[in-house]
């Protein structure tokens, strides 16, 4: 046969009233059978209620808005408003880094960009821009992607402002124009050429601001100064207007160079040639010169002129 347990009771009609620490034995049960609660006698010897609502909450504790010491409650989505949640500092969200991490998420520079280092190998190398670059000043540009105190990211690239001789050649390049370009491949600098007028010389000939002005002694030609009409020493034959060239830079033939010369021996005749190769005709004779017969003295000059001395018939 089993026998109920029946805790000790409060049965007054309408009494909340708890029982008394004194009332119980630790761990002694107690029922108020008015309200219908039933409590216990803790270890502390405080009696509690068990299964009360004293310490629970209640929709009132619940909020969807910004209260301090509130329960946040999920709106109709199912979600926290975002009125309850703060702003969070990259500080506190550890799966943020700009370093290349695996499995970290990737954290915005400065500049509002992912870092490089970030970017696989596939795909960086992409040319960057990275300012003018005055020839042997600024800045301070060396084999190997060294700049200034520092290296180039692969990719780099800068744009001459000026046309000079490489101080120290860079990679192999020794002249640089304006307008070139210089991008950092990841282990040397390659050159770009840029410049509107690339020619760097001519029969070695530098370029000038991109120009080269050549002399004709440059490619070997004659200038309008070694070229006369005159007899000048040293210079050139120039034409006439006739297309011949001038008589006064013609050298008087000598009989060595005219070969033997026959001489009609009769002394009537009246014509000499003197040692240097000039004939002569007697003046007041007969004489028959290539075919003319005069009776005047025809002379003939160093220079190759013939004239006559004085009137005459024929």
């Amino acid at each position: 046969m089993a026998f109920p347990i029946i805790p000790i009771k409060n049965a007054t009609a309408g009494s909340t009233t708890p029982p008394s620490a004194g009332s119980l034995q630790l761990g002694e049960l107690a029922v108020n059978t008015a309200s219908g609660k039933l409590y216990l006698k803790a270890n502390d010897s405080v009696v509690v209620e068990i299964g009360g609502t004293a310490n629970a909450l209640t929709t009132a504790d619940l909020t969807r808005l910004a209260v301090p010491d509130k329960v946040p409650q999920l709106t109709s989505a199912g979600l926290i408003s975002t009125a309850q949640i703060q702003n969070l500092q990259t500080s506190q969200l550890g799966c943020l880094t700009t370093a290349a991490i695996a499995g970290l998420v990737p954290q915005l520079g400065s500049d509002g960009k992912i870092s490089s280092l970030q970017l696989p190998g596939s795909i960086a190398g992409a040319l960057v821009y990275r300012g003018a670059w005055n020839v042997n000043t600024s800045p301070v540009i060396a084999s190997g992607g060294a700049v200034g105190s520092g290296t180039a990211a692969k990719g780099d690239y800068y744009v001459a402002s000026n046309t000079a001789t490489l101080g120290t050649p860079i990679d192999g390049q020794t002249q640089v124009l304006a307008g070139d370009l210089i991008a950092f491949n990841g282990t040397t600098w390659d050159f770009i050429d840029g410049a509107k007028n690339e020619v760097i010389s001519v029969n070695n000939q530098t370029a000038i601001a991109g120009n080269i002005t050549l002399t004709p002694a440059n490619i070997g030609a004659l200038s309008t100064t070694e070229i006369t009409q005159l007899a000048e020493a040293g210079k050139v034959p120039q034409l006439n207007a006739n297309g011949q060239i001038s008589t006064a830079q013609l050298q008087v033939a000598t009989t060595s160079q005219l070969g033997v010369l026959s001489i009609d021996p009769i002394t009537s005749n009246g014509l000499t040639i003197s040692p240097a190769g000039a004939a002569r005709v007697i003046p007041g004779t007969s004489t028959v010169i290539g075919g003319i017969k005069s009776s005047a003295s025809i002379e003939i000059a160093a220079d190759g002129t013939a004239t006559v001395a004085s009137a005459g018939t024929y």
